[in-house]
């Protein structure tokens, strides 16, 4: 009895990252109960900021541990990219230890400038870094320019977002310097993890592992900038939208790295997407909207109009390249087309059509009126020459003969090998000459067997082999038996008729042969 059963080795990665994706949504949920159970069983408020600075900060180091632990397992690019990505979430769960620290242990509000604050940083400069190496090893550039484009749309895209959201009220706060700064760094580096991860998914073919890590590297960007954002409201409190953001990325991380390298499919491409394609134009749509809402409130800067109209310049710079793309990949497949139907309708050997090309140029001729004589030419004694002088040799005989039919018809004639050692040929007869259908079909047979009787020991293609005495005499032992017959003499044939009519001629005249001999 067959088992229908997946085998084994298949189902044992398929069921370590299910238990994976079970294991990664524990501290997620985690996080979305905390306040509200807490609240519900009525304790203290430093009960649910220590369980979710806590769940963050362990979700982190599990995150930093696989992707250092997948990293031994690489090479080359792929090893650093992995190792620093590691990094990344280790400077993230320094940062949030500190963070955690000040709320949890030392019961202060988090001073607007500390050490969390060079952990958080960190991720943003390590985790795009560690992307691109990656994607150096995994990823095929379909356009370079156009991709190198689609970084600098959703860069720019991105940069005048988080101007006119994060940044600009940051710097006319008034706060410290140093505090400016520190709180502008959070929108400029969520701007580089976003620009990168964008200009990833749309304009390459990443593989899962390497998907889900851009995903997590997006949601950290994400919280990141909706901290700063409610920061600057003053409406951040532990346990919301921010920490869920921020533990979820780390799951997702943690579970790329486990993703990688499981199973056959794990480092599969995965196929490029429209959502994809219109990746970069998703920031820069948002950007646009934001603008828009932007001047209704108040006149929009000389330096903001500038950088405003610079976007929409590269955005239509970006689409020309696409037109110009695509007139290119029309040209290059239709020049495929051409290459395939060549090689579908040609003999590869001798360069003549092939039976399916004979048979659909008469069928053709046939439907359109004049008459038209059909061929056939069997070689005899050609098993001599394979057998006495070898298969070089009877390929090139064969290369020989289709040479001479198409020497003694036109170019608009139709030559084709049907298969061994059987040729056809396709005449239309449409030269006017007043004569009876059989003259038409006994003055092509005629061209044929004249052409065909010359020896072929003197054939060019030949001449480099025919030196031995015995591979002369099988070249000079071999002749043609060639019958043919015209449309006209059989009425309003179909192909298989004026086929059948050409084959029977052609054993007729080598039953003679044989019995002449």
């Amino acid at each position: 009895m067959t088992s229908t059963t997946a085998p084994r080795g298949r189902r044992a990665p398929e069921r370590v990252l299910r238990r994976a994706v079970l294991l990664a949504a524990v501290p997620v949920l985690l996080v979305v109960l905390a306040v509200p159970v807490s609240v519900l069983l009525g304790l203290p408020g430093r009960v649910p900021t220590a369980v979710v600075g806590a769940t963050e900060a362990l979700v982190a180091a599990a995150a930093a541990l696989t992707t250092a632990r997948r990293g031994r397992r690489e090479r080359g690019s792929q090893r650093a990219g992995w190792w620093v990505f590691s990094a990344a979430c280790a400077s993230w769960c320094a940062g949030q230890v500190a963070f955690a620290g000040y709320e949890a242990v030392l019961h202060r509000e988090v001073p607007p400038v500390s050490v969390a604050d060079a952990g958080f940083l960190g991720f943003s400069v390590l985790a795009p870094t560690g992307v691109l190496l990656l994607a150096q090893g995994r990823l095929r550039v379909a356009s370079r320019l156009r991709g190198l484009l689609d970084g600098v749309v959703a860069t720019g895209a991105l940069g005048l977002l988080s101007w006119t959201l994060l940044l600009r009220p940051i710097v006319t706060s008034g706060d410290d310097l140093v505090a400016v700064l520190v709180s502008a760094a959070y929108p400029a580096g969520d701007v580089l993890v976003l620009a990168v991860a964008t200009t990833v998914l749309a304009r390459w073919g990443a593989s899962r592992a390497l998907t889900a890590l851009v995903v997590g590297a997006s949601l950290m960007a994400l919280g990141d900038s909706a901290y700063v954002y409610l920061r600057l409201a003053g409406t951040f409190a532990t346990g919301g939208p921010t920490d869920v953001l921020w533990t979820a990325a780390f799951a997702v991380m943690a579970v790329a790295a486990v993703l990688s390298g499981r199973g056959p499919s794990s480092g599969a491409l995965v196929r490029t997407s429209v959502l994809a394609h219109v990746l970069p134009y998703v920031p820069f749509a948002v950007t646009c909207l934001v603008l828009v809402d932007e001047s209704v409130r108040r006149p929009l800067t000389a330096p903001l109009l500038a950088s405003a109209a610079a976007l929409v310049l590269l955005v239509l710079a970006r689409q020309a390249l696409v037109v110009v793309d695509n007139v290119a990949l029309t040209r290059e497949l239709q020049e495929r087309s051409r290459a395939l139907a060549d090689l579908a309708y040609s003999d590869p050997l001798t360069g003549v059509a092939n039976r399916a090309a004979f048979t659909r140029a008469l069928v053709a001729a046939l439907d359109d009126g004049p008459p038209v004589v059909a061929a056939f030419c069997d070689l005899d004694s050609f098993k001599a020459v394979n057998d006495h002088a070898g298969h070089g040799t009877g390929d090139g005989l064969l290369v020989a003969v289709a040479a001479r039919l198409r020497q003694v018809v036109r170019p608009v004639d139709v030559v084709a090998r049907l298969g061994g050692d059987e040729f056809a040929v396709l005449v239309v007869d449409d030269d006017g000459a007043p004569r009876a259908p059989h003259e038409a079909a006994a003055e092509l047979r005629e061209r044929l067997e004249t052409a065909l009787s010359v020896p072929f020991s003197l054939a060019p293609e030949l001449a480099g082999m025919a030196t031995s005495p015995e591979v002369v005499r099988v070249l000079d032992a071999v002749s043609a038996s060639v019958g043919a017959v015209s449309s006209a003499e059989l009425g309003r044939p179909t192909a298989e008729q004026l086929v059948g009519a050409a084959d029977q001629r052609m054993y007729a005249v080598k039953r003679g042969r044989r019995a002449l001999r």
